[in-house]
């Protein structure tokens, strides 16, 4: 939603106004191809009721159980099919096939579909690896927005830009009761410069934690856990040399206390 929000602000509106939604759906990725990007839950059976393809086994292969079916016949087959017509037969992907040429088949079975329907089996876009879903509508946004300037490869790069071109700075998002942190922490994942604060100061916490913890680049990640580390060990230490009661013999290796016997839990 805030994606949607902050994009639908920021995009500039075009003589195309067609172009300009089927920009915008490509941002969301929630067009037909990214669809077809977002891994939707379908087995090789739901692509041969679907698509039609005149020569199946350039993507699958099969296998047969009992002598129901002749293999020369399936071997002739074309999809659509209904395979409940051939009992026995279980078809699966072909080894090594392109990736993109799944996609182009994940795309016509989800051809004609609702969108609700549509969501129902593919992942969220933040599921997704962004690399994935996104790398390929780059160049057709920079050139449907290349006569304002805007040459972007990442949903940050065009925030940022869109947000100088109409602000003359990067666009700021501002939250006064942020609750748990969605709203910042999701517009600062997309390029906005957030700000975020809340009367509750437990809510005020998980929004930091969120910008500061989860949204934390790796190599702040890797230091974050590796202080973690520090700060158990040495409270361990210390509860141990406290003589905190528990019992040695089921005590796990490096002298770490068994805390279900010291009558400690979660």
């Amino acid at each position: 939603m805030i994606r949607a929000i902050v994009l639908g602000s920021l995009l500039p509106v075009t003589e195309d106004t067609e172009g300009d939604l089927a920009i915008f759906e490509k941002l969301m990725g929630m067009d037909d191809a990214s669809f077809a990007r977002r891994d939707p839950d379908l087995k090789p059976a739901d692509i041969a009721e679907r698509v039609s393809l005149a020569n199946p086994w350039r993507y699958f292969t099969y296998s047969l159980r009992g002598n129901e079916v002749d293999p020369v016949i399936v071997d002739a087959l074309t999809f659509p099919v209904d395979l409940a017509d051939y009992l026995g037969l279980k078809i699966r992907w072909r080894r090594g096939i392109p990736e993109e040429d799944k996609e182009a088949l994940f795309g016509e079975a989800l051809a004609g579909l609702t969108y609700e329907e549509k969501v129902g089996l593919c992942k969220r876009p933040e599921e997704v690896n962004p690399d994935h879903l996104y790398g390929p509508i780059w160049a057709e946004v920079n050139r449907h927005l290349g006569s304002f300037g805007i040459e972007a490869y990442s949903h940050e790069e065009l925030v940022e830009q869109l947000g100088i071109l109409r602000y003359g700075h990067r666009p700021k998002v501002g939250d006064t009761f942020c609750g748990g942190g969605s709203v910042p922490f999701e517009a600062a994942r997309i390029g906005c410069d957030v700000y975020a604060s809340d009367l509750n100061p437990i809510a005020a916490m998980l929004t930091w934690g969120a910008l500061n913890i989860v949204g934390a680049s790796p190599e702040k990640r890797g230091e974050i856990e590796a202080e973690q580390q520090r700060v158990a060990a040495a409270v361990d230490q210390e509860i141990t040399e406290l003589g905190v009661e528990h019992n040695p013999g089921l005590c796990t290796a490096g002298g770490q206390v068994g805390w279900r016997d010291a009558g400690i839990s979660g």
